[in-house]
C-alpha cells in the first residue's frame, strides 16, 4: 500500500488523503469521547479511565498516520516505518480499548450485539497486524539479498520474497478495511446525538475589555462542545 504512494506525483496525492483521513479520524474519536463522557458523567470510574486512555492512544496512532504522509516509503524508509508501526499498533489498541469500553457500557448504554461486532473486527485487525509484522521484515530481508534494475515499488514475481510481500500487502489492506469497518460501527450511535458549538460574545467591540459580569466561569464539568 505504501509503495503505491511512494512515487511522485502519486506520493503527493497519497499524502493529501492521509492528512485528510487523520483529521476525520481525530474528529470521529473526539466525538466518540465526548458522547461517552456525557453518557457516563463520572458515574463509573472505569469507563472514564478507558475513555481517556483510548482518546490518547487514538491521537498517537493518528500522529503515526501524519508521519507516514510526511515521509513516503521510497524516500525515507526509517521514519515511514516508525510512523506506520505507530499507526497500526495504536489503531489496534484503540479498537481493543473501545471494544472493552462497549462491553463495560452494556447493557445500560448499548446492547451486546454491537460489542460482539466490534470484538470480531478487533480480532481480525489484530490477526492482520501480527501477520504483517511477521511477513514484512522477512520479505524485505529476502528482497534486499538480490540485485534489482527497477525501483523499490516496482517489484515483480521474479524478485526474492515476492510471495511474502503479497501476504504482507494483503494483511495491510485487511487492517485498513477493518479500521474503516470499526469506525462504521459508530454511525448508528452518532445519529442519535446532537453536537454543536456555542459562541458567547464577551464584548460588543473588540477594543473593549470583557467585564466580570459577562464572563462565564469554567469548571472541570463545563462542556467543550455544547
Amino acid at each position: 500500500m505504501h509503495e503505491t504512494g511512494g512515487k511522485f506525483p502519486e506520493a503527493g496525492i497519497f499524502s493529501i488523503f492521509l492528512y485528510l483521513s487523520s483529521i476525520l479520524g481525530l474528529t470521529t474519536m473526539l466525538t466518540r469521547y465526548l458522547i461517552i463522557d456525557e453518557l457516563n458523567r463520572g458515574i463509573d470510574r472505569t469507563i472514564d479511565i478507558l475513555n481517556r486512555i483510548s482518546i490518547v492512544i487514538g491521537f498517537i496512532a493518528l500522529m503515526g498516520m501524519v508521519i507516514v504522509a510526511a515521509y513516503p516509503m521510497t524516500s525515507m524508509m526509517a521514519p515511514h516505518s516508525i510512523g506506520a508501526n505507530v499507526l497500526f499498533l495504536g489503531a489496534v489498541i484503540y479498537a481493543a480499548l473501545q471494544t472493552g469500553l462497549s462491553y463495560k457500557m452494556s447493557p445500560y448504554y448499548n446492547g451486546l450485539t454491537i460489542c460482539h461486532i466490534r470484538l470480531a473486527v478487533t480480532i481480525l485487525s489484530a490477526a492482520a497486524l501480527i501477520a504483517m509484522l511477521v511477513t514484512m521484515p522477512l520479505a524485505m530481508k529476502l528482497w534486499g539479498t538480490g540485485t534489482h534494475d527497477h525501483w523499490t515499488g516496482g517489484k515483480t514475481p521474479a524478485d526474492k520474497g515476492f510471495d511474502l510481500m503479497v501476504a504482507a500487502s494483503v494483511s495491510e489492506w485487511t487492517m485498513a478495511i477493518m479500521f474503516l469497518a470499526y469506525y462504521f460501527t459508530f454511525i448508528r450511535e452518532f445519529g442519535k446525538v446532537c453536537v454543536h458549538l456555542r459562541v458567547q460574545m464577551l464584548v460588543q467591540h473588540f477594543d473593549e475589555e470583557p467585564q466580570p459580569a459577562t464572563v462565564s466561569i469554567a469548571t472541570e464539568r463545563t462542556p467543550i462542545v455544547m
